[in-house]
């Protein structure tokens, strides 16, 4: 199992953009030296506690700073852009990259976000648009520039009308045919990754329970062996709040004390997740009633906290529970506080390395859990 961490970034609301920008760029760094696969970095605009708009300008700052680790976009949302100004975009972040960079794509879930660009979210139109800018740049990507076309959509015209003098469409990829793409998921049974599946996408999944992670392959995996397509776990990204301590104390309490993931879950993730009546996705057991649904119950049945022998042990469970999966993305969260934005710096980069060094080597060695597991295609 490969291994890397999702930033949305999180911060407080209170956090200065500068200083938050800069306690993102200085954990890459860490994410770099400690041998972490890859880092995913989102964007909003109307989400106080994930302030960054714009993280592809984040990602060609990390790109300079690093060596190895690829820096995703996790992702564009394609509302917020023209699509043939975003694939050229994202041509140029490709070859700043030169092979380290992978577009993810979402379609967008903040009702504020969806106003701005005057899309109506709860109609499906986020999704319908995102659909309809992926085609668009996979065009531009990949037909030589001598082909002319038209592409006349719901959300967008777009034509290729060939050379006028010296100015054409001239841009292409670093990748061939084009970067890697990826697609995040969050409701159960995600059409966003039905249809991820179904253009041999790679999978991202949000960090709720294991019936819900178990109904995104579900359904990623039947619309791959639709499209006659061969769905790959290896592929699959799952996403979890992690924090390893030395000990389960250290770890409790570090969650406990540095506030900050505790506030978002508070101040953003539960009202939120109440409002689409979505706490049940939170749940190892349906039964459980929505009023114990508390930071406690999370630290015990949803996050992965705890010493090195702890995080193993639910790292393993995890993967059983859902058959398995190629790549572990921990959650960022800011690790300052409301006067210091690196106060907690030493604590979050020992999570880092403990992750890394005596959890990651573990994972699936004598527990009988394997990360990936082969599978028959679908009847």
């Amino acid at each position: 199992m490969k291994y890397g961490q999702f930033m949305m970034p999180s911060h407080p609301p209170e956090r200065k953009m500068y200083d938050a920008i800069a306690q993102d760029l200085k954990e890459i760094e860490w994410l770099d030296a400690l041998g972490y696969s890859e880092v995913w970095i989102g964007e909003h605009l109307t989400a106080p506690w994930e302030p960054l708009p714009a993280g592809d300008l984040l990602i060609s700052q990390a790109l300079a700073r690093t060596k190895q680790i690829k820096v995703c976009s996790g992702g564009y949302i394609p509302s917020f852009y023209h699509p043939a100004a975003l694939a050229l975009r994202i041509c140029q972040l490709d070859h700043m990259a030169q092979g380290r960079y992978i577009c993810g794509i979402a379609a967008g879930s903040q009702p504020p976000d969806w106003a701005l660009t005057n899309l109506d979210g709860f109609k499906g139109e986020n999704r319908d648009a995102a659909y309809e800018a992926v085609e668009i740049m996979i065009k531009l990507w990949t037909e030589h520039v001598d082909q002319l076309w038209e592409f006349e959509g719901e959300h967008w015209t777009v034509k290729n009308i060939g050379p006028v003098g010296s100015f054409r469409s001239h841009i292409e990829p670093f990748q061939k045919p084009h970067p890697p793409l990826a697609i995040a998921g969050l409701s159960p049974g995600s059409g966003s990754l039905a249809y991820a599946g179904a253009n041999g996408f790679i999978p991202l999944s949000v960090f709720f329970n294991a019936d819900v992670l178990r109904s995104h392959w579900q359904v990623y995996s039947d619309a791959a062996y639709a499209a006659g397509l061969e769905p790959d776990r290896a592929q699959w990204r799952v996403n979890r709040e992690i924090f390893v301590g030395e000990t389960d104390q250290e770890a409790r309490d570090y969650v406990r004390k540095s506030n900050n993931q505790i506030r978002v879950w508070m101040e953003n993730n539960f009202p939120l997740l109440k409002d689409f009546d979505w706490i049940g996705n939170l749940k190892h057991d349906p039964a459980v009633p929505d009023d114990d649904v508390d930071i406690d119950y999370l630290m015990e049945h949803l996050w992965i906290v705890g010493s090195p022998d702890t995080v193993v042990e639910k790292i393993n469970n995890l993967s059983d529970e859902v058959g398995g999966f190629g790549y572990l993305l921990g959650t960022h969260f800011d690790w300052g506080t409301a006067t210091d934005p690196f106060a907690y710096e030493d604590e979050f980069r020992l999570n880092l390395e403990l992750l890394a060094k005596e959890v990651m080597p573990r994972i699936g060695v004598g527990s009988g859990s394997s990360a990936v597991v082969a599978e028959s295609p679908a009847p």
